[in-house]
């Protein structure tokens, strides 16, 4: 490790930020994944880890790439671990004076292209957002949660007023282990307890108001959700309460009522 290198002050300054992150990790694998991460900063993108080991590590430090690839199997940073550490940062940034204000989750899905099937979990998928110009695209499909916490914005001449700054939690591929839903339900769960004393909103699009995460929301009083739903999506009530008849018995089953939104 170059320490001259870490004299200069940004540089000292981002390290100190994001070695936190790797908190229970030893001090060389904090070191080596913090310094993953700044060179993600640097150089904009990660198309691989030798990528990035070939145009920086490698001129900041003396570790080899072997050294990386074993920081990223250590088993005590986990995304679980990553995901709460973000999402404590967030609520570290609410002022005391909207303490009391709701914060926002957010549930999305991405697609990412890849130009090559030696990748694993690449799949055929369909994009709307038509990356490569085609509505099918070979690639990876990312499930992405992110917290909005709400921040004083002040100005000239203006009152300050309430504005919501969106960050990024995590994220989850699709390996058809499970489901988008289910990948999405465990992101939500992930947070919520560190949100357990806050007025939680989640919102998501219309593929995602479905009863196997729906379920998964209810669980939680102080979490409501808001969403679009399809125009053949089909709303239920409760059925009646049995009032001892024999007949109100048997046609229990056919309490529901039923309506096709619009």
């Amino acid at each position: 490790m170059n320490s001259l290198y870490l004299e200069n002050s940004t540089m000292g300054s981002l390290f100190r930020f994001f070695s936190r992150f790797f908190s229970t990790a030893t001090r060389p694998t904090q070191c080596l994944l913090t310094w993953l991460v700044i060179a993600q900063l640097a150089l904009q993108t990660f198309p691989s880890l030798r990528f990035l080991h070939r145009n920086f590590l490698s001129q900041v430090t003396h570790r080899c790439l072997n050294s990386y690839y074993r920081a990223l199997r250590n088993e005590t940073v986990t995304s679980r671990s990553l995901h709460l550490q973000t999402a404590e940062l967030a609520c570290s940034l609410i002022p005391a004076a909207l303490q009391n204000e709701p914060v926002f989750l957010s549930v999305d899905d991405t697609t990412v292209p890849k130009f090559g099937k030696n990748f694993d979990a690449v799949s055929l998928l369909h994009d709307h957002a038509r990356h490569t110009g085609k509505p099918y695209v070979n690639g990876h499909c990312f499930v992405s949660l992110t917290l909005s916490v709400p921040v004083l914005s002040q100005c000239e001449g203006k009152a300050p007023h309430i504005r919501y700054l969106a960050v990024s939690v995590g994220y989850r591929m699709w390996t058809k282990e499970k489901t988008k839903l289910e990948l999405a339900g465990d992101l939500i769960e992930e947070v919520m307890p560190l949100l357990k004393d806050r007025q939680v909103l989640l919102l998501f699009d219309s593929w995602y108001a479905k009863i196997p995460l729906i379920e998964r929301v209810l669980q939680y009083p102080h979490l409501a959700f808001i969403c679009n739903v399809r125009s053949d999506s089909a709303m239920y009530e409760l059925p009646p309460l049995p009032n001892g008849s024999r007949d109100a018995r048997k046609n229990e089953g056919n309490g529901f009522i039923w309506m096709i939104l619009r």
